[in-house]
């Protein structure tokens, strides 16, 4: 699930001049939300991957109450930072996502043991290009992404709704345009959050503790987005091997 902030969404001002007014360089703010992110998603995949080598179909059932305890968890973690990041001090927000990782690592690995490890590595690295190619895309357009919010907002709930339904109805013959609507929803929101990234360094500008604490948002944001669409892509690679 992914929640996006929308705290300082309608800025509109921001120009270089205003980079210059921080404790904190614009590149240094950009940094620390890519290093955080990548912290983040190094956590949750080497968990991932190591946990489904040591699952088995046998296994998984015995697995379920500790997958169902880390959903818990992590449902309140991403309820917490999605809506009270700026009032948490940073580094509260800071354990928190790390603690969302560690939960999402274990949360995605019967999702990888039932893929494969050869599909999973696969999704892995053509997330990371998609995902490299449409944040590159955030951070240099000169148009403003806000207009896109509310058709990915639909477009996210159209996928909550397909995803209930998939609980009670095969949805194979759907399968493929759902993957494919979660891949481009997902890239849509790396490009959107990217650009976050300069109005929040505009909006908060002046604190330095708010700009600690919206790079963990933003941070978490991107890494919402890579999981998608890890997950989307990994579900279109493992229903073409069928």
């Amino acid at each position: 699930m992914n929640f996006n902030g929308n705290s300082y969404d309608s800025y509109q001002g921001y120009g270089v001049s205003t980079y210059r007014s921080a404790g904190m360089s614009m590149a240094e703010y950009s940094r620390r939300i890519y290093g955080w992110m990548a912290v983040g998603l190094s956590i949750t995949f080497i968990l991932g991957f190591v946990i489904q080598g040591m699952l088995s179909p046998i296994f998984l059932m015995q697995f379920m109450p500790v997958y169902f305890g880390s959903v818990i968890i992590e449902l309140i973690m991403v309820f917490v930072l999605g809506f009270f990041v700026y009032k948490l001090p940073s580094t509260v927000s800071l354990i928190l996502f790390l603690v969302y990782s560690v939960c999402n690592g274990i949360n995605i690995a019967p999702t990888l043991m039932l893929a494969g490890a050869d599909k999973a590595i696969f999704a892995f690295a053509a997330t990371a290009l998609l995902f490299g190619a449409f944040s590159i895309y955030g951070l240099i357009t000169k148009r403003d992404l806000t207009a896109l919010r509310p058709i990915l907002i639909i477009g996210l709930i159209v996928l909550l709704v397909f995803a209930v339904l998939g609980m009670f109805f095969h949805m194979g013959a759907m399968d493929l345009g759902i993957s494919l609507l979660g891949i481009v929803i997902f890239v849509g929101f790396t490009a959107y959050d990217t650009q976050k990234i300069k109005k929040g360094y505009a909006y908060f500008s002046s604190d330095p503790e708010m700009l600690r604490k919206s790079s963990v948002n933003i941070a978490l944001e991107l890494y919402l987005d890579f999981i998608n669409l890890f997950l989307y892509i990994l579900r279109l690679f493992a229903r073409n091997s069928r």
